[in-house]
């Protein structure tokens, strides 16, 4: 039989086939070693989808690989231990040969609070490094799994992906230098036991259900956080509520309230695994709990902590009122209690206890808003709400009708059969009162305050019952002055008397209401763009002119006109030649901010001032124009070992309120100086002071402050 078939290859047609099966040899061969499945995706739920690859690494019987995952919008995927609620992603290779056991490798989770349940897990994207343990080091590999990914939003979604890969010879795989590259990235979001930490201990109280980690070691703390669950997967139903974290005497100490629908295991017989993470550290170590409490005494109870919030938070809402952005809606309740005349005490009372209720019911408003940003895992703080074009056109608005009607174009009257129900109850004006504590409380979220920020910072970290009592407590603070007049309203008998000086006034104030519907459309200039804002400005400007001359006729018309253009005028100049003696520097040259830039330029012995601002924080533009870009901080900050990093948080940035998060901030602006000296950084007051500007970038360079040292900083 040999010779036959050897005279048939000697064929033309055979010697073809011949030569066409050896050119495919090695085509057919690198099929036989499969390495990346390529993105593999349901068309029943398209926002997801997964990759497995190889790196072509061996280690005697392991490869290493790398488990993708992407996902799109707000999807989002569970860590090993998903929380509060969710289902932790699953891998079930028993259908797959020569293959003993699979190390999975989880990258530090994010907390996320949704609906009120606290949950850890991923958004966007997440790889998992993969340790694959052979039976034989030798012998093919065939890898057939089943990857149960859940994702969720308001809903979720359970999908299966088959992966498959085959490799005929694993020991002539051939690294891949990008999936390696990829698989020592992901590795490196992987919290290792590197001993960086110190000793690290857990105590479990069976009596109180409560877990207690705590931390010895001299550790410079900002923000750190504390995740437990268990290699076995004996705690699998365990509920492990956000830990209450505290510092006493250099320790950390994590408090967990532990719940589960079945009777809890006896933890001191549980390998825990306890994975503590802060800025630039995340480390896991493996711990057997102890029956008992923590040997450290607390720095005190939690109600201390939260009373002090609330007089932070009664401080902040009163110091709101010096605010100039609350000023105008001052004015007009100064112009409403000269109408009425000092003598009318139950009038004034009833006026200033309205709008005292408008300015409770306002904070209760925002607390409710900020709540449901807060369930929906979206950015919260301090004047976020300016961050959306819809509110700052419903605020120009109603900034453009109230100067309106001070400035006498238009007045509110309601039907006449409500007029007439509202003047025999003596309360008809009641109710502009309460929309104009409204309106104060409105005018003054673009403002921040001394001790606003720590305790709004507090209450978005505090449950929902805490965040009303903290935003109540900023409402009455910044009811108080009214609600002083309410309560001895012959306190009015010491304004000035009526007169027409009342009609100038009302001018006066009505121009300031102009020039902040003027200011809140600039502020959509970002979000519109420059023609669209210009042609609305026009068309308000329009109208205005129109109801004024519809109003007052030609005359006042005229006199508007004169007045008003060579004032623009003599403004534009005025700024277009450096504004006089008022003068200001060209800006600093200010880069974008990087989080990881600060601790390079640091490690280089430079300094790092961070601005956090927005174009809409009229306190941000208060510190710049009088501190920033006076002398003798001007010159400072233009040293050539100084570097100037602006978070613009006047669009919404994961990156900008995390930071502000780490840092215990909930609003702008928020200033902060790095250096050799003050590596961990140093943060200024919210209101800005020459003297501690100068304290704080000397003590970052590590120089004796002597006489420049300010007062204590707020946090």
């Amino acid at each position: 039989m040999a010779i036959p078939l050897i005279h048939r290859l000697r064929r033309p047609r055979c010697l073809g086939l011949l030569l066409a099966l050896c050119l495919a040899l090695p085509f057919l061969q690198a099929q036989a070693n499969t390495t990346d499945t390529g993105w593999l995706t349901d068309p029943e739920h398209p926002p997801v989808a997964v990759r497995l690859s190889l790196t072509g690494e061996r280690d005697g019987n392991r490869l290493h690989a790398l488990l993708e995952v992407t996902l799109e919008d707000d999807w989002k995927t569970y860590w090993r231990s998903p929380g509060e609620g969710g289902i932790a992603p699953e891998l079930d290779w028993g259908a797959s040969r020569n293959l003993e056991r699979v190390e999975w490798h989880w990258p530090l989770p994010t907390r996320y609070d949704l609906l009120g349940f606290n949950t850890l897990g991923y958004e966007r994207q997440v790889a998992f490094p993969l340790v694959l343990h052979l039976t034989d080091a030798d012998a093919p590999l065939d890898l057939q799994g089943i990857f149960t990914l859940p994702s969720c939003t308001y809903i979720c979604v359970l999908t299966d992906f088959e992966l498959g890969l085959t490799l005929s010879d694993p020991g002539a795989l051939s690294e891949d230098p990008d999936i390696s590259h990829r698989f020592a990235r992901a590795l490196a979001q992987v919290p290792q036991d590197t001993g960086a930490l110190g000793e690290v201990s857990a105590y479990w109280n069976d009596s109180q259900q409560r877990l207690q980690v705590l931390v010895d070691g001299d550790h410079p703390w900002r923000d750190p956080d504390v995740l437990v669950d268990d290699a076995a997967g004996a705690l699998a139903d365990a509920q492990f509520g956000v830990p209450r974290i505290e510092q006493v005497d250099g320790q950390l100490l994590a408090s967990f309230e532990v719940s589960s629908w079945r009777e809890l295991p006896d933890m001191t017989q549980v390998a825990l695994l306890v994975t503590v993470f802060d800025e630039a550290l995340a480390q896991e170590v493996t711990v057997a709990a102890q029956a008992g409490s923590a040997p450290v005494v607390a720095a005190g109870p939690v109600a201390l902590s939260f009373l002090s919030m609330l007089g932070f938070a009664l401080l902040g809402g009163l110091i709101l009122n010096l605010m100039p952005c609350v000023l105008p809606v001052l004015g007009l309740k100064l112009h409403s209690v000269l109408a009425v005349g000092v003598h009318d005490r139950r009038r004034i009372r009833g006026q200033f206890l309205a709008s005292a209720a408008g300015i409770l019911v306002s904070f209760w408003l925002l607390a409710a808003f900020l709540w449901l940003l807060k369930v929906t895992g979206q950015a919260v703080g301090w004047g976020v709400q300016f961050q959306s074009a819809g509110f700052i056109v419903v605020m120009v608005a109603v900034t453009w009708l109230f100067a309106l009607n001070l400035l006498g174009v238009w007045e509110l009257r309601l039907p006449g059969r409500m007029n007439n129900w509202a003047a025999t109850r003596g309360d008809n004006s009641h109710k502009g009162h309460f929309v104009q504590g409204m309106f104060a409380t409105l005018l003054a979220t673009p403002c921040s305050a001394p001790f606003l920020g720590t305790a709004v910072a507090f209450a978005l970290g505090a449950n929902s019952a805490q965040l009303v009592l903290i935003f109540t407590a900023l409402g009455i603070g910044m009811a108080l002055p009214w609600l002083l007049v309410a309560a001895v309203p012959r306190l009015a008998a010491y304004l000035p008397k009526p007169g027409r000086w009342m009609l100038v006034l009302k001018i006066i104030f009505g121009v300031m209401l102009l020039l902040t519907s003027a200011w809140l459309l600039s502020l959509l200039i970002r979000l519109w763009g420059g023609p669209l804002v210009a042609s609305v400005s026009m068309l308000l400007i329009v109208v205005t002119l129109v109801l004024i001359g519809k109003r007052y006729g030609g005359k006042a018309l005229a006199v508007t006109l004169s007045l008003g253009v060579p004032l623009v005028a003599i403004t534009t100049l005025w700024l277009s030649f450096g504004g006089g003696r008022f003068a200001l520097p060209e800006n600093h040259v200010w880069q974008p901010f990087e989080q990881g830039a600060i601790a390079e330029r640091v490690n280089a012995g430079d300094l790092v001032f961070v601005d956090v601002t927005a174009d809409w924080c009229i306190t941000c533009k208060a510190n710049e124009m009088g501190v920033l870009l006076q002398q003798p901080v001007y010159a400072a900050m233009q040293a050539d070992d100084v570097a100037l990093l602006r978070a613009d948080w006047t669009t919404p940035s994961p990156t900008i309120t995390a930071f502000l998060r780490e840092n215990a901030r909930a609003g702008v602006p928020f200033n902060v100086v790095y250096g050799p000296g003050a590596p961990e950084g140093i943060p200024l007051p919210v209101l800005l002071r020459e003297r501690d500007v100068m304290a704080a970038l000397a003590q970052a360079r590590g120089e004796h402050l002597g006489e420049h040292r300010g007062e204590p900083h707020e946090r």
